[in-house]
This record gives C-alpha cells, sequence and structure tokens, in this order.
C-alpha cells in the first residue's frame, strides 16, 4: 500500500459521518501508531475552506495547535511554490473528486526544515456529493537526508572510478567480459570492441603470455579471488603489460555468477623498473671507477680502519698513515669535525644512514672537498660501530660553487645581479637598525641607452654597458657594493655618514661622469644619467621599501627632465599614487565613454574659410569636473593608456567628420594628434586604415599630426614605413610643435609630410617681436621650399595674424577665431568666421632679408 492511499484506509473514528463534522481525538492506539509513522491527519470542510481541522500528532509535527486552524498558518510555512502547488491539488480534488499527494519543504517555527508528503482524498456524504477532504502528512525529511547520502555516496564512488588510472571490469559466470571501463585519467590502450563478449585467456596475447593467463584461469575457474598477476595483451599501440586483480561474486544462494576486479597498465612502470635496474649497475660501476673508498670503526677502539681506495684517493701512504681516531679527526678543520661527529651521533640514535659534506686535508697538503656517509653496524640490533664511504667531490663542490658565483653575477659586467644585491641589501639594512649605521641607496639609470643600442647596434651598447660599470666601480671605489639590476639599470650600497649633502655631491659627480662623451669601438657615445636616492634607515627600513623608494625618486627625476639627482620624499608616494589613481579613473573613463572631443578650427588665411578642425581631447571627472589634457596626458603616455585614447579619438574625429559631411557642410580636414606610443605598440598603419572603412571617412580629409619626439623614440627606417604606408592610404601627415625639440630638417626632406605645423612659442606676440618675427620668415620659407604648407598655432591677437599674413602663412589656428568647441557648435562657429569679412591687403610672397636668408642656409 502507497502513502497516496493512506489516508483512505485510516479507520473511521468515532463521531464521524458523512454530513461534514468533524472528528473528535483519535483513539490512544491511532495516536501511538501515527507519532512512530512521522504522521498526523486532517479535514477540511468544502463548506469552509478557509478552516481545517488537524488531529494531535500533526499539530505536534508541524509545531502549531491542534484543533481547527486557519489554513494559510500552515500554507505561510511553505518553500517555494509548495503553496501554489498544495492549493492547485486541493482543489482539483474538491472539484473532481482526485485523490492527490504533494511533497512541500516546510519552515518548523523553530528553525528546522521538513521534508512533508501532503495526502488528500475527497470523502462524500450518502447522496454521493463531496462535503469534505480529508488527508496525512507525513514526515519524509530522514527519508529524503537518507536518499541524498545514498546519491552523494554514489557519485563519490562515480569520481573515484572517473579518476582511476585503473580498468574496472567484470564477467560472467562462463569469464566473459560484461564490463570493461575506465575512468578519464586512464589511457585507452586497449580497444574495448576486442575485448567485451571474450575470456581473458581468448585475447590476443604474445605466446611468451599464454603460461601467465593460465595462472589467471586457474585461480578464476576455482573461483578463487586472486591478487596482482601480470600477463601481455596486444593492443592497438603494441604489447602492453597489463596487472590484474580480481574477486569472485556469488548469489544469495551461493551460486557463482562471475567476477568483479580492476585492471593497470603497468607497461611504463615496468620500463621504468628496468630502466632503474641499468642506472643501479651503472652506478656500481661508477662507484668502481671513481675516487671512492671506505672506512670503518668500533665503538671504543682508538683507530679508525681506512680502506686502500681511501688511502690512494688522499694520497697517504698506508705504512706511515696515523690511523688512531684523534688523529683522523684533526685532519678536518673543527667545524667539519663537529659536523662528523653529529653524524655518527644521529645514526645512533635514530639508525639508518647519514651523510655529510666536509674538507679534508689531504697528503700532499691541498684542502679537498669529500661526501662522507655513515651507516651502524649492528650486532643481535645493537650498534657497535659505523661503516661508510668517502668519496672525493672536489670537482662537484668547484662547478656548485661557479654555478652559485653565476647566479649572483651579472655576466655582461662581472657585477652582482639583482638577486645578489637584494641580498646585501637585506643585510646592510638589518646591520643599520641594529647596529644605528647609515646607508646610502642609489639607483642609476642611463637617459639615452635606447638610442646607442638603435644607432650603433647591441654590440656597441654590452660595451656601453661595460664602460658605464667602469666609471660606477671608479667613481664609488671599494668600498661600495655595485650591481646590474638589468636593462640599462644599476644599483650602488654605500654605508655613509650622515650627511645628505655628500649623497647629493657624490650623485652629481657620477652623472657628471656619465654625461660626457664615451668612447666605444664604434666611435663616441653621449648617454647621461639620472640618480634616485633612498637614504637608509631614514627612508626605508627593509629591502623592498628601500628598492621602491630609490625607485620613486629615480622616476620623479626622470619625469622633472632626466640627468639629475632626486632623493626620495614622502611626497613622491602620494605623487605617484595620484597618477595611479587617475591612471584608472582614466581607464574606466575609456571605458564608461566619458571623454568627449572638442574641436578647434583651422583658417586659410588667403580666403578666410575654415579649411579643417583640430580634434582635441577633454576629460569632465566624474567627481574632480574638468580635468586639464597637460594633466591626464602625460598619465595616459607613462601607463600605457595612451594607446587606446589615440584609438578613441581619431574613431571618434573621423565619425564626426563623415557626419558634417553627410549633412551636406563643406570637406574640412580634420586634423588627429598621434603619440609616439601608437607607432611602438601596434600596428598603426592598420588601425588607421580600419578607422577609415569602419567611418568612411575619405582618406585625403584626415591629417595625422605627429611630434618630433617620435623621432627619438623610434627608428627612421620604422617611421619611414609606417608614414609611407599612410601617405599611400592618402592620408595628409603634419610635423607638429615644429622647432620646440628634436628638428631635424633631414627627417622633412625624407619624410613624406605635407604640413608644417609651427609651435606657438613663435607665434605668441609675433606682432612686437621683430626678432621672432624674422625666425618665424624663415620657418615658413623652408616649409614652402620644401612643398610643405603651414599652419600657425596658438595665434590669440589680430596683429599677430596680420604679421602670418605679411610671411605667408597659409594657415592659422587660435583663440583669435575660436577656442576648442563641442561637435555641435563647431559648424555655427565656422560659419560666423567665414561671415567676417577679409582684410584689404593680400598675402605676399616675402623674400627674406639677408639675416633670415643667411639663417635658412645654416639650417640647411
Amino acid at each position: 500500500m502507497t502513502l497516496s492511499t493512506a489516508a483512505s484506509r485510516i479507520p473511521r473514528l468515532a463521531g464521524s459521518d458523512d454530513s461534514g463534522g468533524l472528528p473528535p481525538q483519535p483513539s490512544r492506539l491511532a495516536s501511538g501508531a501515527m507519532t512512530i509513522a512521522g504522521m498526523g491527519y486532517w479535514v477540511v470542510k468544502v463548506s469552509d475552506p478557509a478552516t481545517f481541522w488537524i488531529s494531535p500528532e500533526l499539530a505536534d509535527l508541524v509545531g502549531v495547535p491542534a484543533g481547527p486552524i486557519p489554513v494559510n498558518m500552515l500554507r505561510d510555512r511553505y518553500h517555494g511554490d509548495g503553496a501554489a502547488r498544495v492549493f492547485a491539488a486541493f482543489q482539483h480534488c474538491v472539484s473532481a473528486g482526485t485523490p492527490y499527494a504533494v511533497d512541500v519543504t516546510y519552515r518548523h517555527p523553530d528553525g528546522r526544515d521538513l521534508d512533508l508528503r501532503v495526502h488528500g482524498e475527497a470523502e462524500r456524504d450518502t447522496l454521493g456529493s463531496i462535503v469534505r477532504i480529508s488527508g496525512i502528512v507525513v514526515d519524509k525529511t530522514q527519508e529524503t537526508e537518507a536518499l541524498k547520502r545514498v546519491a552523494a555516496s554514489e557519485q563519490m564512488l562515480a569520481d573515484f572510478l572517473d579518476t582511476a588510472t585503473d580498468w574496472c571490469w567484470q564477467t560472467d559466470a562462463e569469464h566473459r567480459f560484461t564490463r570493461f571501463e575506465a575512468g578519464s585519467a586512464t589511457n585507452r590502450t586497449i580497444d574495448l570492441s576486442l575485448v567485451i563478449g571474450k575470456r581473458r585467456w581468448d585475447l590476443d596475447v604474445p605466446e611468451a603470455s599464454r603460461l601467465e593467463l593460465e595462472a589467471v584461469r586457474r585461480e578464476m575457474e576455482a573461483h578463487r579471488p586472486f591478487r596482482n598477476l601480470d600477463y601481455t595483451v596486444n593492443a592497438r599501440v603494441g604489447p602492453r603489460r597489463a596487472r590484474t586483480s580480481g574477486k569472485p561474486m556469488f548469489d544469495k544462494d551461493g551460486t557463482f555468477v562471475g567476477y568483479r576486479g580492476t585492471t593497470a597498465d603497468i607497461t611504463e612502470l615496468r620500463e621504468a623498473e628496468r630502466l632503474l635496474l641499468n642506472r643501479s649497475a651503472a652506478l656500481a660501476e661508477a662507484h668502481r671507477i671513481g675516487r671512492m673508498g671506505s672506512w670503518s670503526y668500533l665503538l671504543g677502539d682508538e683507530t679508525v680502519s681506512w680502506s686502500e681506495e681511501l688511502l690512494a684517493v688522499t694520497g697517504f701512504d698506508p705504512a706511515t698513515f696515523d690511523s688512531r681516531n684523534t688523529a683522523v679527526l684533526e685532519m678536518f678543520d673543527p667545524e667539519d669535525r663537529q659536523k662528523l661527529l653529529d653524524m655518527q651521533i644521529a645514526v645512533l640514535k635514530g639508525g639508518g644512514a647519514r651523510s655529510v659534506d666536509v674538507r679534508l686535508a689531504c697528503a700532499d697538503g691541498r684542502v679537498r672537498d669529500f661526501a662522507i656517509t655513515c651507516k651502524g653496524e649492528e650486532v643481535a640490533g645493537k650498534i657497535v660501530g659505523f661503516v661508510g664511504t668517502v668519496q672525493d667531490v672536489t670537482e662537484r663542490k668547484q662547478a656548485q660553487r661557479q654555478l652559485e658565483e653565476l647566479a649572483y653575477a651579472d655576466p655582461l659586467t662581472g657585477l652582482a645581479n639583482r638577486a645578489m644585491f637584494k641580498q646585501s641589501l637585506t643585510t646592510i639594512i638589518g646591520r643599520a637598525l641594529l647596529e644605528g649605521r647609515f646607508a646610502t641607496l642609489y639607483l642609476v639609470d642611463l637617459d639615452r641607452f635606447k638610442e646607442v643600442n638603435d644607432a650603433f647596434g647591441h654590440a656597441a651598447g654590452d660595451e656601453l654597458l661595460c664602460r658605464v660599470a667602469a666609471i660606477l666601480r671608479r667613481e664609488f671605489g671599494d668600498g661600495a657594493f655595485i650591481a646590474r639590476l638589468g636593462g640599462d639599470e644599476f644599483a650602488v650600497l654605500v654605508e655613509r655618514s650622515h650627511q645628505h649633502e655628500d649623497v647629493r655631491i657624490i650623485a652629481e659627480a657620477l652623472i657628471a661622469a656619465l654625461s660626457g662623451p664615451l668612447d666605444l669601438s664604434c666611435g663616441e657615445a653621449f648617454v647621461g644619467a639620472t640618480v634616485g636616492v633612498a637614504m637608509l634607515p631614514e627612508h626605508a627600513t627593509s629591502t623592498d621599501q628601500a628598492m621602491r623608494h630609490a625607485d620613486l625618486a629615480l622616476y620623479m627625476g626622470k619625469e622633472t627632465g632626466r640627468g639629475r639627482c632626486m632623493l626620495f620624499e614622502t611626497a613622491f608616494a602620494e605623487a605617484v599614487e595620484q597618477r595611479l589613481l587617475l591612471a584608472r579613473d582614466l581607464r574606466h573613463a575609456i571605458e564608461e565613454n566619458e571623454l568627449h572631443a572638442f574641436y578647434q578650427p583651422q583658417v586659410s588665411i588667403a580666403t578666410g574659410k575654415v579649411v579643417g578642425f583640430e580634434a582635441l581631447l577633454r576629460w569632465t571627472h566624474r567627481e574632480r569636473g574638468p580635468i586639464s589634457p597637460a594633466e591626464f596626458i602625460p598619465v595616459a603616455e607613462n601607463s600605457g593608456i595612451i594607446v587606446d585614447l589615440g584609438l578613441w579619438i581619431l574613431r571618434e574625429a573621423c565619425q564626426q567628420a563623415k557626419a558634417w559631411l553627410d549633412q551636406g557642410l563643406p570637406p574640412r580636414t580634420m586634423s588627429v594628434n598621434v603619440s609616439p606610443a601608437q607607432f611602438w605598440a601596434m600596428d598603426f598603419e592598420t588601425a588607421v586604415a580600419a578607422v577609415l572603412a569602419e567611418t568612411g571617412l575619405p582618406a585625403n580629409l584626415l591629417c595625422l599630426e605627429l611630434t618630433e619626439s617620435l623621432f627619438v623614440d623610434q627608428s627612421e627606417d620604422r617611421i619611414s614605413r609606417t608614414l609611407g604606408s599612410l601617405s599611400s592610404l592618402g592620408v595628409q601627415l603634419a610635423l607638429d610643435d615644429f622647432g620646440s625639440g628634436y628638428s631635424s630638417l633631414g627627417y622633412l626632406t625624407r619624410l613624406p609630410f605635407h604640413r608644417l605645423k609651427v609651435d606657438r612659442c613663435f607665434v605668441d606676440g609675433i606682432a612686437g617681436q621683430p626678432a621672432k618675427r624674422k625666425l618665424l620668415a624663415g620657418i615658413i620659407a623652408l616649409s614652402h621650399g620644401l612643398g610643405l604648407s603651414t599652419v600657425a598655432e596658438g595665434a590669440e591677437k589680430r596683429a599677430d595674424v596680420d604679421v602670418l599674413r605679411e610671411l605667408g602663412c597659409d594657415t592659422v589656428q587660435g583663440y583669435v577665431y575660436s577656442r576648442p568647441v563641442a561637435p555641435d557648435a563647431a559648424p555655427i562657429v565656422a560659419a560666423s568666421i567665414e561671415a567676417e569679412p577679409l582684410p584689404d591687403h593680400r598675402p605676399q610672397c616675402l623674400i627674406p632679408d639677408s639675416d633670415t636668408a643667411a639663417m635658412i642656409t645654416a639650417l640647411g
């Protein structure tokens, strides 16, 4: 009988009837039975479905009062959709008379969760009408938990089998394989289709393995368990060695029904055993021909016995060798002597074998390295002495020492490496803290090392590093610990007095020594250096902190112009932290599209028309508000974010330029600044081509502005290839900030530039500065002579524009026309600029005066 029908078979209680009356208390026998079974019963009148009567057993089970209670008192405690499912089943029972059983999870008032099965069944009156629903509630919590444990146990077994490295097999009573399975960790070297349905001795095996299988067959036909029986089987990958174990199975009547067992592929294991035996034989041969001998000593004896081989290894004459125990021990220095005694004590206490490496003065006076082993010699289970071997390991020890030296030395310069330097730094910091001493940590970074590598090759770079190492040794002397940390970075550690002035003098002298011309095989090299300094222990009390603070000082020295010494200050760490936070926020701004592009018009002096715009990046921080590009662009360059920023502004500017074209506005050039990092961090020309294809902007309307710093960071060959590819696309190229930096005229003649953009320092206030006017006239004449158009940026006054017009400048950009504006304002600004009347005079084609002409000749 199932629980679903249990409710209908509970004996009718005295006093119950078919008119809908509720039953009184059950008999003591029925109550006890229900309590033991973990159940109770309930009744609900169809005429009053909101109230139902529950038995005391059910009340105790679910933690509510017995007798009539509101239905919701229990339904509100069901988990999930339990209440809805019970109610739906109840309604169906009321309407159709269908019995039901619903499993729910119930929250007991004491906090426990119970798994219950709610049964319900309709009761009818004499006319056949359903007058009430009655049923039982059964506590299935223990049953559910048991099922969960069984499922977990089965899963655990399945996991064990799945990850096992053995095959699991089963046979029938005729010894035919019915199952042959392996876990996922097992290499499936056996084709199962050739195994299932066959007996083990029917498999394809080499003839030499038939006798081995006969042993397995005898055990199986005798229905005996067997373990670790080996044989060979031919598999798809060749012969495989197998090791099998099995246990017979019998039914409840004792009838044999088959075997279960495991089989392991031990091919690799046997091969490993063979190799081990071969190696053991080789080791024995090596001991025979190696420089090795044996020794023995009986406890209480005065002498130690050395074998002839040991005497030969050490060079002692057997006739004159002093074998007294005290004399032998005197051959070792005190530290090694104690090692030997400690080894013997360890063997006496713990048994087994011990070994130790010591140094021994041989007969010729040379001290050599030996490995000594020791094992207890037992009689009747008691150690009565020692036996052991002595092997000359001098060559191995020397090689080990050389490897240790290599591990802690820079192979190029011969200086200590980073690992050795950190060990020494730790030692000196500890001495400074414990003994009240002081030290200075200098981090030295070469400023233009990459240029030497690019110009002369890596061999010259290596020679330069060796020259720098020699200068460091000369400047700091023998009292300093000098290391090459990697690349072109060096570190120097000097114990010192506490005057900071001495530190600066030393660092500045070093910078001066490294800033002059350094003679190399290929010629002279000019590098220079920046030095970061941390004072110990006042600036740092740990190795990592010292390195970090000196590195911060070095970083700040580079930021302020390089070629200088910078002592660590607490503010450096705060400044770097602020830059890191700004870099993090900048990455977030890119991801969250918080950046904006503004556009500044470029105006043709000849026509007064707006011939283009320069796209300028703007950032409004979500907390700090607008942040100047002068602040966040350097952070982007130092953190590598500039590559993503460059691509973002390039795509944004091209999309905007194409949108203006689609609106019917005149074609105007869109200028976009390019960072040198975009050249070496990505395939730049491919990226530009992809953006043009994506946005649909004609290539001739895109102008890429490149700063002169590009020529410092990149080789000319790479620059030439990249700019040539961009020019082939039809993109215009402008040399930005001309005259403010590197300014090599050779690049202008060899690279495919279209525009020369004059830096604002030559434009601002030009109307009142004749000398600046002459210089600018020469630049414009030079640009036109090379076939380049000239763009002057930074014009703020009408008078400056008038001078630029007289000098023949082609295009002007600056606040005199407009500040950078948002995209929707740019067309309006352009229209207002073009609405202004042109001046009466026109640009002149100037012939430079004699001074300017001489300057141009000198520049050329």
